[in-house]
C-alpha cells in the first residue's frame, strides 16, 4: 500500500513537491521566452526569494516540502538509473548523432550538480567546448537560440508534469515540446527514487503505449475533488482522448465513480482548468464566471461490463453538484467585468488549499481574496511580482503527494 495518497483538493497538506527557480529561468531571454511559453523574462533572484517565502508558508502549515532537484539527484545517485535517463534524454533525435554520443559519455561521468544543470538548465553550444565534438557539429545542431539542449524554465510549475489521484499517480504527457522532458524526469523519480520505487502504486497515466503524444494530459487540468470524483478540463493543453483514457484507467479502481470532463475555450489566459476553477473548501469553489460561456460538461462512469457510459450535463455547476452530492458555492473573482478579467490573468483563481477552507493566493488579487474571506475562507497571501509572470499561481507551483483524508460531514 502506498504511503502517498491524495483523495481531495483540500485535505490537510502533509507532503508536497516544489521546484525552486534556477538556471533554467536565468536562461530566458527576449528572443526565446515565447518559444519556452513565457510572456516575459523573470528576475531570477527575486523569483527565488518569492519562492522561498512560498515554501515557508507551506511549512508554516505543517507540510513537508520536498524539492524536485533534490529528488532527481537522489534518484540519479544510482549509476544504472543515471545511464537510463541520460540515454532517454540525450538522443540523436534531440542532439544529433555526433553530439549525443560524446555528451552521453560526459554526463555519465560528471559531477551531479553539472548533470542537473544540464538536464534542467539546458546546454549551450559554447558549453560543448572540451568535448570530443567538432565545433561545426555544435553550430549545425544547436537551435536558433544556441541551445543544443533547451532549458526547462516551466519546471517551477510542478503541478503540470504529474498528479496524484488517490493512491496512484498520473504522469503527464505534456502538450508542448518546450516541456516534454519534464515528464521523463518525473517518471524516473516515481519509478526509481528510494521513497517511491518499492511502494507498488499504480500509474494511472503515462506508462502505457496509448499514453503518448498527441494524447496530452497535464496536471493543471486535473482536479481530484473527493474519493469518488475527478474533474478533467479539456482546453489548450489536455485533449478529450486523454480524458477518456484516464477515465477508463480510473473508473472502478479504488473508490473512483465519476470523471467529470469539462470542455472549455482555448486561450493563453486559461491554458489550464485550474486557472479558472479551484476548490477551496468542502462546498466552495473559487470560480471565474467568464469560462462558462461555451463550456460543455460530461460525466463519464463505468457502464455495464468494461464499457464507459457518458452523459451530457447542463454545465459545470450542476455536474459538480450531482457528483459531490451537496449544495455548492461558487465564488466569483473581481468586482466587475474588467476586474475579474484582470485578477484571472494574475492567477486569482489558481489558489492552493493547505487545509479545508485555508488557501494560498497572490496578494495582488485583492478583490478575489476579500471575496474568499467574505465566504469564510482563510487566505494566506503571497507577495510576489516575478513568479506570476510565468502565468501560474500557488496551485500551479505544487505537486501534493500526501493529504489527510477529509471529513465531509463537518
Amino acid at each position: 500500500m502506498s504511503e502517498h495518497r491524495v483523495a481531495s483538493e483540500i485535505g490537510v497538506l502533509k507532503k508536497v513537491i516544489v521546484h525552486r527557480p534556477g538556471l533554467e529561468v536565468a536562461r530566458l531571454t527576449p528572443e526565446n521566452n515565447h518559444a519556452l511559453l513565457f510572456d516575459d523574462i523573470l528576475w531570477t533572484e527575486r523569483a527565488q526569494e518569492e519562492h522561498d517565502r512560498f515554501a515557508d508558508i507551506l511549512r508554516s502549515r505543517g507540510a513537508e516540502v520536498l524539492y524536485f532537484r533534490d529528488l532527481l539527484a537522489e534518484t540519479l545517485a544510482d549509476d544504472e538509473v543515471r545511464g537510463l535517463l541520460i540515454d532517454e534524454v540525450v538522443t540523436p533525435r534531440s542532439c544529433g548523432m555526433k553530439v549525443s554520443q560524446s555528451l552521453r559519455h560526459v554526463l555519465r561521468e560528471c559531477e551531479m550538480d553539472a548533470l542537473l544543470d544540464c538536464l534542467l538548465g539546458g546546454l549551450l553550444k559554447s558549453e560543448l567546448q572540451g568535448l570530443d565534438v567538432d565545433p561545426l557539429f555544435a553550430d549545425a545542431l544547436s537551435d536558433r537560440y544556441s541551445y543544443v539542449l533547451p532549458p526547462l524554465p516551466n519546471l517551477f510549475f510542478m503541478r503540470d508534469n504529474a498528479a496524484w489521484l488517490g493512491s496512484g499517480v498520473a504522469c503527464s504527457v505534456l502538450a508542448t515540446p518546450a516541456r516534454a522532458r519534464e515528464s521523463l524526469y518525473l517518471r524516473c523519480i516515481y519509478r526509481f527514487h528510494p521513497d517511491f520505487r518499492d511502494e507498488g502504486f499504480p500509474f494511472w497515466y503515462g506508462r502505457e503505449p496509448a499514453h503518448t503524444y498527441p494524447a496530452s494530459l497535464e496536471g493543471g487540468d486535473v482536479l481530484v475533488l473527493d474519493e469518488k470524483t475527478v474533474l478533467v478540463g479539456c482546453g489548450e493543453r489536455t485533449v478529450p482522448a486523454a480524458a477518456e483514457l484516464l477515465a477508463n484507467r480510473l473508473l472502478g479502481q479504488e473508490d473512483f465513480e465519476n470523471v467529470v470532463v469539462a470542455h472549455f475555450r482555448k486561450g493563453r489566459a486559461i491554458m489550464h482548468l485550474d486557472t479558472v476553477l479551484t476548490m477551496v473548501d468542502r462546498d466552495k469553489f473559487n470560480f471565474f464566471p467568464g469560462v462558462q460561456q461555451g463550456m460543455e460538461v460530461f460525466i463519464l462512469r463505468r457502464g455495464s461490463g468494461s464499457d464507459l457510459s457518458v452523459s451530457r450535463t447542463d454545465g459545470i455547476v450542476p455536474a459538480l453538484t450531482e457528483c459531490l452530492g451537496r449544495p455548492l458555492q461558487f465564488i466569483a473573482s473581481g468586482e466587475d467585468e474588467i476586474g475579474y478579467v484582470r485578477e484571472q490573468w494574475d492567477d486569482g483563481h489558481n489558489t492552493f488549499a493547505v487545509a479545508p477552507g485555508v488557501v494560498i493566493s497572490y496578494m495582488r488579487n485583492s478583490v478575489t481574496n476579500q471575496r474568499l474571506r467574505d465566504a469564510g475562507v482563510e487566505v494566506l497571501e503571497l507577495d510576489a511580482s516575478e513568479l506570476c509572470r510565468g502565468r501560474g499561481g500557488s496551485r500551479c507551483m505544487t505537486q501534493p503527494i500526501l493529504r489527510e483524508a477529509v471529513d465531509w460531514n463537518r
